[in-house]
């Protein structure tokens, strides 16, 4: 008779209704029938030799199998290959029955239970138990027990004993001895073959070292050995055995419980059915029973020990992977990583944090103290704690750390209290952003924004002086031409003119550092200017400052206005000499120079790479703090005595050399000294020849010259000092009046003076729609103020003429003769 079946696959065929999903053997693909056919009879074939292998097992035992394979093989087929196939169990069963005397209506009976026993297994597996085909879980071993033994294997013994019964080939034993016998040994063939056939057909593929071969080996021996002994002595010590299948079950999971528990049961089988063994000694029905239990113990406690060890190495392997990635993770941040305890000891942190610390590495962090290793001033760590510890979730905070060096820097930390389970905390953590670069951008435009209003407000200042200046100069200049002026107040007007030309000066630096001043920029050379500047400096300087040139040959050509960096450099000589009260050595270097990565400067955002002239101005004075050095380029700053410096000597240089294109940087330190560097771009053009300035000459002028100036003491000063030399003067107030004036009098202006901004229509328009009513039309320019008037450049180009105010006669006057001769 058959007393077990078996279940051991999820997957059913392509078309199938069912919730087994395909199988991991791709069997369900059955293609064409004739495959389909070959795997049924292949099924039937195998079904049929394991029940004759369980009816040799019970020749002894004439009640019952002690074990019946078929219902292992018939489970884990369907598990394997899918429900489509079990034709081939109820094939096989009827076969192995009829063939076993059985009759056949009885035949047929029993081959519908174990097929029907085996749909059920495999159902409640795979619909309700989410099985695993690896056994690699204590949930999937025990769902096998419940489920795809116990539960299912009542059906066929149900069925199975009721056929016999109307069959009349019943044995002779109470009913439900029969169907227990028969339910046990379906059950113990599910226990049994279902866990083998799964675990070498479905179970993870391991490499086989050559010291898991010869472990393999001798457990394998040691099992055999073990188990023969212990069933040929007189004393019941068979569960001795347990220890070396926990071994297997322990080293090789579920493939090796479930052979050692195969290889066991079939020996404890064998012994059992020849009448040696403790499962021998009493009656076939309790031999049966005690075997069973043995077997089934054998094989659960096994799988169970496997699945166990499975979970828990799945679970470390879970942990270890975790934890390598959360490693990875903090050791590839971009941002720091920072943990500490609570008295300020650095528990964790990764290379992020030690490059934005200035450290080699992490482990240089590990146990130092927050409040005096990192913070800049450590009562700032008891506000940020503070922060964390009432906010319950990330707060965010910008705090001051300094780096290794000393140096502070400003972060953004993301942090929290980590609490323990009492509520108190046991540690902190945080993220670190590094501001440092973000705050200096900001620093560097709170500068910008100071200078360009300083820079609006000197320009708008020095634009109205200069007119002012104009008026003074050019009455001053009329007073003293006046022969019959007493001496006492022709001294009296020197000194006015004096005080005009250093009040000159003052306004070309405001305008200077206000970067509103017109330039008029040509190519020259560095080396030139600097051996032109040589004899002044060396009259203006004590001969206790050695004065030196390291100029290099071949230097680049700049494009700069000459008399601008004639000032930049007196300026910066200037400051030098006050730096060296008791002598020293002033040093001037140039040369060429290749900027392939953008670099930080004070005050600026960066300088861009490219190929710049570098002009070096060195002494050997003081020095400057790192608090001077931050205002040094600050209009009105000085550290001078109060009446010994305006304080716009180097806010002037900074203006024209950034108005020129290029940057300036400083290095110096407390009684080291300063250099400071200039990086002017450099011009491809050949460096331009100096005119000889024109002079002059004693013939009488002539021509007629249109004045259009806003400032009326300008506009009347112009006026007599032309029409003095000679020349027909008219004057308009402003644009629309001048093209009033050009209409009237149709192409009979010689020349076009005007000023650059005045109200309603600047000089530049003006000048653009007279000369389209005159063609060759002369123009001059003069201005004190000119940033409106030069859109977004403060330049003009080549060949346009213009006057600074204030000016004097003599100038106004050669450079209207210069333009009319052409």
């Amino acid at each position: 008779m058959s007393a077990f079946a078996e279940t051991a696959a999820r997957t059913p065929p392509r078309g199938s209704t069912g919730s087994i999903p395909d199988t991991i053997l791709d069997l369900s693909r059955l293609g064409t029938w004739p495959g389909y056919v070959v795997r049924v009879a292949l099924l039937a074939a195998t079904y049929v030799l394991a029940g004759r292998l369980g009816f040799t097992a019970s020749a002894v035992h004439p009640v019952v199998s002690s074990a019946w394979p078929p219902s292992g093989i018939a489970l884990a087929a369907l598990l394997l290959m899918g429900t489509r196939v079990w034709p081939g169990i109820a094939l096989g069963a009827f076969l192995v029955n009829i063939t076993a005397g059985i009759a056949p209506l009885a035949a047929v009976g029993i081959a519908v239970g174990n097929t029907l026993e085996a749909l059920v297994a495999a159902r409640l597996l795979t619909s309700f138990a989410g099985f695993g085909l690896s056994l690699g879980r204590m949930r999937d071993v025990l769902a096998l027990v419940l489920l795809g033994a116990i539960a299912s294997a009542p059906v066929s013994a149900t069925i199975g004993v009721t056929a016999l019964a109307l069959a009349g080939g019943a044995p002779q034993l109470p009913v439900s001895t029969a169907w227990l016998a028969w339910f046990s040994g379906d059950a113990i063939g599910i226990a049994l073959v279902t866990p083998l056939i799964l675990s070498w057909v479905a179970g993870a593929k391991r490499r086989i070292t050559g010291r898991d071969a010869i472990e393999v080996s001798l457990l394998v021996v040691i099992l055999i050995g073990f188990t023969i002994v212990l069933f040929q002595t007189q004393f019941s010590y068979v569960y001795a055995i347990f220890p070396v299948t926990i071994w297997a079950a322990l080293r090789f999971g579920p493939r090796g419980a479930a052979t050692a528990s195969f290889i066991v049961a079939a020996l404890a089988i064998g012994y059992t059915v020849q009448g040696y063994g403790p499962f021998a000694s009493s009656t076939t029905v309790t031999n049966l029973f005690e075997l069973q239990t043995f077997i089934a113990l054998l094989a659960i406690t096994s799988l169970l020990l496997a699945a166990a060890t499975g979970e828990r190495h799945t679970a470390e392997m879970a942990l270890e992977r975790s934890r390598r990635q959360h490693r990875d993770i903090v050791h590839h941040a971009s941002v720091g990583v920072l943990q500490t305890n609570t008295e300020g000891k650095i528990l964790l942190a990764n290379p992020a944090l030690a490059r934005i610390l200035g450290y080699d590495g992490p482990e240089q962090l590990v146990g130092l103290d927050m409040i005096t290793d990192v913070y800049w001033e450590g009562t700032q760590r008891a506000a940020t704690l503070a922060r964390f510890e009432v906010v319950a979730n990330v707060d965010t905070l910008e705090v001051q750390f300094k780096r290794r060096d000393g140096s502070p820097i400003w972060v953004d930390v993301h942090g929290r209290s980590v609490r323990d389970d009492a509520g108190r905390t046991a540690y902190f953590e945080g993220f670190i952003y590094d501001l440092t670069s973000r705050k200096t951008l900001e620093l560097q435009f709170m500068q910008a924004q100071k200078m360009e209003a300083v820079g609006r407000l000197a320009g708008g200042v020095a634009h109205d002086f200069n007119n002012l200046l104009t008026v003074i100069a050019s009455c001053t200049e009329f007073v003293l031409g006046d022969k019959a002026l007493a001496e006492e107040h022709r001294a009296d007007l020197i000194d006015v003119r004096k005080a005009t030309d250093r009040a000159t000066s003052l306004t070309r630096q405001l305008l200077a550092f206000g970067r509103t001043q017109v330039l008029r920029p040509n190519t020259l050379c560095l080396n030139d200017r600097l051996a032109e500047l040589l004899p002044m400096l060396k009259r203006l300087f004590e001969t206790t400052i050695d004065i030196r040139l390291e100029t290099t040959p071949d230097l680049w050509a700049v494009r700069a206005d000459p008399g601008q960096i004639e000032q930049v450099l007196l300026n910066l000589a200037i400051n030098s000499r006050d730096a060296m009260p008791d002598g020293g050595t002033l040093a001037f270097a140039t040369e060429n120079i290749v900027v392939v990565e953008e670099i930080p400067i004070l005050g600026e955002h960066s300088m861009k790479p490219g190929e710049y002239v570098l002009l070096r101005v060195r002494d050997t004075g003081v020095g400057m703090s790192e608090e001077t050095q931050r205002m040094i380029f600050e209009p009105f700053f000085t550290t001078k005595e109060l009446g010994k410096g305006t304080g716009l000597g180097l806010a002037t240089a900074y203006g024209i050399v950034k108005q020129s294109g290029g940057y300036i940087k400083v290095r110096t330190a407390p009684g080291q000294g300063a250099e400071f560097q200039i990086y002017l771009p450099r011009s491809g053009a050949a460096p331009a020849r100096i005119a000889p300035s024109v002079r002059r000459d004693d013939r009488p002028a002539g021509g007629t010259i249109l004045v259009v100036e806003d400032e009326a003491g300008v506009r009347r000063a112009l006026q007599r000092m032309l029409f003095a030399e000679g020349y027909t003067v008219l004057t308009a107030a402003n644009g629309a009046e001048a093209l009033d004036l050009f209409a009237a009098r149709g192409n009979d202006f010689d020349l076009l003076i005007t000023d650059l901004v005045m109200p309603a229509m600047d000089g530049r328009d003006l000048a653009r729609k007279c000369c389209a009513l005159q063609r060759g039309l002369k123009v001059i320019y003069i201005s004190g103020y000119t940033r409106d008037s030069l859109l977004s450049q403060q330049t003009f180009e080549e060949g346009m003429e213009f006057l600074e105010k204030p000016f004097t006669n003599d100038v106004i006057l050669e450079r209207v003769a210069s333009v009319l001769r052409g």
